[in-house]
């Protein structure tokens, strides 16, 4: 019997050794082409399994397959279009059910994307939050409270449930300001769900009263009518249970269609052994973190990959990969010390939409301060850089290594940044070594100073070989790597898997 046993542990042991884990983080503001690199991976390594584990139906992850299909993933992990691939939902995700409902019916057969056995190839963890419409309303009108000083949103309401549930553990109340997709699945004809939906109106209601008037002033022109009719109805006195309706509808047209009780899980350790390889596939951007981020433009959710390294079978990973631009690119609001007209005139992203909620999409040179700023977070060992071929046209390219200081030295300064006095006196800044509640403030004051080489000037999008690359594209690619102190070892040359090149065997 004990014979048994020690093999079986010896088993274990050995399939969770030989693992071969790839976690993924950006390092960037958000945006940096991570679900092209997981679609990549999967279809050039033995991976048979991905792990979302952070963030929600904000991160679109698009992904465009050699023939030309396009879709954004959402709840789904961005490599699903192998068939060999299952997703893994954690309880660290957070689940807009409408979205994923409409995702399911994008590959299902009916559909000119099926995905053969796809539910069979999904597992969420009972206890995600699920996003409410009081979380998508509450989120807006935060945002509308804050006036000129907004701290930046998509309007989905997925970091505003990390909020009210850290809210709740300052301030203890009888309901949860939350709802799990296990409640509706184990309890969908319960009252609790009513319950847990009142107590989430009586919170956004008690926020909207207090702060009507900032908000009422501030709600865009093109934004009022549309606002206005989800306010008078989310909070109206009886609200709560239309919505309560609502769900316990669309859960069972997911059990019906779906089957969707089959993909909930309740131990993720025991769930993903049977997998051989795993990617753990972050959401948004270092910068905006939570902890760590540029305050006060961030998100209200975890961005580094320290859940995905707590995680039992990426304990021990060998690929922790960092996602970069060539450039750098933020939406909305907040601080961007490269950003700059001239990339902004010659780049354009045909994936990103304008909207009130999360504003234009802003581009700028590669800023390596931040990007180590970011390595000293997230510590990986190796990089991706994503988007070369936007910068075939430019006949300068420029990379920040420095910034130029003009504010005040004081105590906090030191504390924050490693800096020297030029031979003409100036403040240079060449590292954030903390992160820092006024870093926006010192970072105001900070003009980037620029490393500038010269562009390749050719089309290197149907490049497939190192080998192949203009010589000033590789010298640019070397330049980063040496700056950021990370070895860059697969670049991005154009929208499809078909277009990553290897850089080292």
């Amino acid at each position: 019997m004990f014979a048994i046993t020690a093999l079986k542990m010896l088993y274990w042991l050995g399939r969770i050794s030989s693992m071969d884990n790839f976690i993924l983080c950006g390092m960037q503001f958000g945006d940096e082409g991570k679900g092209t690199f997981v679609d990549y991976l999967i279809y050039n390594q033995n991976i048979d399994c991905i792990v979302k584990y952070n963030g929600g139906s904000q991160a679109s992850h698009t992904v465009i397959t050699p023939s030309k299909i396009v879709h954004k993933f959402s709840q789904l992990g961005s490599g699903m279009f192998s068939e060999k691939c299952h997703t893994y939902l954690t309880d660290n995700m957070v689940i807009n059910i409408e979205n994923l409902l409409v995702e399911l019916d994008v590959f299902s057969s009916k559909t000119k994307i099926p995905i053969p056995e796809l539910i069979n190839r999904i597992h969420i963890h009972e206890n995600c939050f699920i996003v409410t419409p009081y979380h998508k309303l509450i989120n807006k009108l935060r945002e509308l409270s804050k006036g000129d000083n907004r701290r930046g949103t998509v309007g989905t309401g997925v970091s505003e449930v990390q909020y009210l549930l850290n809210e709740q553990k300052k301030f203890p109340c009888e309901q949860p300001l939350g709802l799990m997709i296990k409640d509706i699945y184990n309890h969908y004809n319960n009252n609790s769900i009513i319950e847990r939906l009142q107590a989430l109106q009586e919170y956004v209601l008690s926020f909207y009263l207090q702060n009507q008037e900032i908000i009422s002033k501030n709600i865009p022109d093109e934004l009022k009518e549309n606002l206005s009719k989800e306010i008078s109805f989310l909070l109206h006195p009886k609200a709560f249970f239309t919505i309560a309706s609502h769900y316990i509808t669309e859960f069972k047209y997911a059990r019906k269609e779906f089957n969707l009780q089959k993909c909930l899980y309740s131990n993720y350790d025991s769930a993903i052994r049977t997998y051989h390889n795993a990617i753990y596939e972050g959401s948004q951007g270092l910068l905006i973190d939570n902890v760590y981020g540029i305050k006060p433009n961030t998100t209200f959710l975890d961005t580094t990959n320290s859940f995905a390294l707590s995680l039992s079978h990426a304990n021990d990973v060998t690929h922790k990969i960092g996602i970069t631009k060539a450039f750098m690119s933020r939406h909305g609001l907040g601080i961007f010390p490269t950003e700059s007209s001239t990339v902004s005139n010659q780049i354009s992203d045909e994936n990103q939409n304008f909207s009130f909620w999360n504003g234009k999409i802003r581009f700028g040179w590669f800023d390596s301060i931040l990007v180590r700023y970011a390595q000293s977070i997230n510590k990986v060992n190796e990089l991706y850089l994503s988007a070369l071929d936007k910068l075939d046209d430019f006949d300068t390219i420029k990379v920040c290594n420095e910034y130029i200081y003009s504010g005040t030295i004081d105590s906090e300064f030191k504390k924050i940044f490693s800096y020297y006095l030029s031979e003409n006196g100036q403040v240079i800044i060449t590292d954030i070594k903390e992160n820092h509640k006024d870093l926006n403030k010192y970072l105001s004051n900070c003009i980037p100073k620029y490393i500038c080489v010269n562009g390749w000037k050719s089309n290197i999008t149907q490049i497939s070989n190192k080998s192949y690359l203009p010589t000033k594209c590789l010298e640019y690619i070397k330049l980063l790597e040496k700056l950021v102190c990370i070895p860059i070892t697969i670049v991005s040359v154009g929208p499809t898997r078909e277009n990553k090149i290897k850089l080292t065997v």
